[in-house]
């Protein structure tokens, strides 16, 4: 699958602060395919201030995101990582 394709199934995820498609918003910053793994690099960090209250704010936001990006891209080995601070999202599981 190439990247243009995974783009497009990204864009059913939906930015819960905006309503817009996190493809559209910019949070997309990079997609590498490698056979069946799928890395996302995302901006989160570069869009969130850098407060502590606000970080908290964002952080159910971020992992709506992650956890729809993981849905989406559901038949793939699905990697999440912020694109400046290189932290690996991985979404909650459901209890």
């Amino acid at each position: 699958m190439l990247e243009g394709e995974i783009l497009k199934l990204l864009r059913n995820v939906k930015n819960p602060f905006t309503d817009r498609d996190i493809v559209s918003d910019g949070l997309v910053s990079k997609v590498i395919v490698e056979d069946r793994k799928v890395t996302i690099f995302v901006a989160f960090a570069r869009n969130t201030p850098w407060k502590p209250a606000a970080m908290a704010m964002v952080w159910p936001l971020q992992a709506k995101i992650v956890k729809d990006i993981v849905e989406v891209l559901r038949d793939f080995d699905v990697e999440v990582i912020d694109d400046m601070t290189l932290q690996r999202y991985y979404p909650l599981e459901e209890v």
